[in-house]
């Protein structure tokens, strides 16, 4: 328990005196910009919360005196589920020195329900796949752009899990499958993003493009050994006016003994909407999707996409037959730059 509180503090701390000390060498009081806060209540359901309700609030500034630099953000959500289930993020996403230096973050805690059917992409329903675990996470970025919109830097991941009830879960119970008691998880990686969007928040042209390699060791305080990698590859199109469409490719490899819970879940509310996240999992996973977006009114606007993916052991292993897909529409909301 010390060496997961004395590991947080050292990141925060570290995080902290970075981004005062780069910001300090390259900013002064009288370049700050346009503050903006945007408050909104949140309410929604998927298969993994049930009906949720919360939170969000977005304060985007800038650090540059440029006219086109880079907004920061830093969100808050927070919401609570019907099913008893929390969760409190904190995401920075902050750009400095011209927009040349940006660090992110990523800060989680939460109480979270979720369900486990086992490995690979046919695996069977079972009668009590649920269990609980509560989780501390956080992960850190920092980049440099090297080339115009192309930037590469560090990662560190930091994850603490507790398996708090693995209630009637016959794979848990059995005790054969790693992190069934949950683990620390501490990797240190590269990454490497090349971003041309004409908008950070709602892009009507250009690409999104990130490799990312995280290796997990005991030597850096980790319960397993594993190596994490993944691509998000994203680009958007203007095709009429107030039509965009937004094209986005992810692949998600582990090689190694990873927990269970780290293990690639196909489904969730970004990419393979509609399964629940994590019934179908294996050490590769792919997904595709292709939206349509319609702005209707003010901020307002339509959504519909189709996606495609599955999970494989290896990546020869995938099977066209057993690909699966996905489609839907909702409402979406734009939010303006500073």
């Amino acid at each position: 328990m010390y060496r997961i509180i004395f590991t947080i503090i050292i990141l925060i701390t570290l995080h902290s005196l970075f981004l005062s000390e780069l910001t300090a060498q390259t900013i002064d009081s009288t370049q700050l910009k346009k503050t903006n806060w945007h408050l909104y209540p949140v309410a929604f359901y998927t298969p993994e919360t049930d009906f949720a309700f919360g939170g969000l609030a977005i304060l985007l500034f800038r650090l540059s005196d440029q006219i086109d630099s880079k907004p920061s953000n830093v969100r808050f959500l927070g919401y609570y589920t019907l099913n008893s289930q929390y969760s409190f993020s904190v995401k920075p996403e902050i750009y400095f020195n011209n927009d040349k230096c940006l660090l992110e973050s990523e800060i989680y805690y939460s109480k979270i329900v979720d369900k486990y059917y086992g490995v690979g992409n046919n695996t069977a329903e079972i009668e009590k796949p649920e269990y609980d675990y509560k989780n501390i996470s956080i992960q850190l970025q920092a980049q440099y752009e090297f080339i115009k919109n192309l930037r590469a830097g560090f990662i560190y991941e930091f994850k603490d899990t507790k398996i708090s009830n693995i209630r009637e879960n016959p794979y848990l119970l059995s005790g054969e499958v790693d992190g069934n008691k949950g683990g620390i998880n501490s990797g240190l990686g590269i990454s490497l993003r090349y971003d041309s969007r004409d908008n950070i928040f709602y892009p009507s042209g250009g690409g999104f493009y990130k490799l990312a390699f995280i290796f997990f060791n005991d030597n850096i305080g980790s319960d397993f050994n594993y190596t994490k990698s993944y691509l998000d590859l994203r680009r958007f199109f203007a095709v009429a006016e107030n039509q965009i469409l937004a094209y986005q490719f992810y692949y998600n490899l582990i090689n190694g003994t990873a927990p269970f819970y780290d293990i690639p879940p196909l489904g969730g509310e970004d990419i393979m909407r509609g399964y629940y996240s994590g019934r179908y999992r294996d050490k590769n996973y792919f997904a595709t999707q292709l939206e349509y977006r319609l702005r209707v009114w003010w901020k307002f606007g339509l959504v519909g996409f189709i996606g495609l993916g599955d999970v494989a052991s290896e990546i020869t292993k995938f099977e066209l037959k057993k690909f699966k897909y996905s489609y839907g529409g909702g409402i979406r909301l734009r939010i303006d730059d500073v």
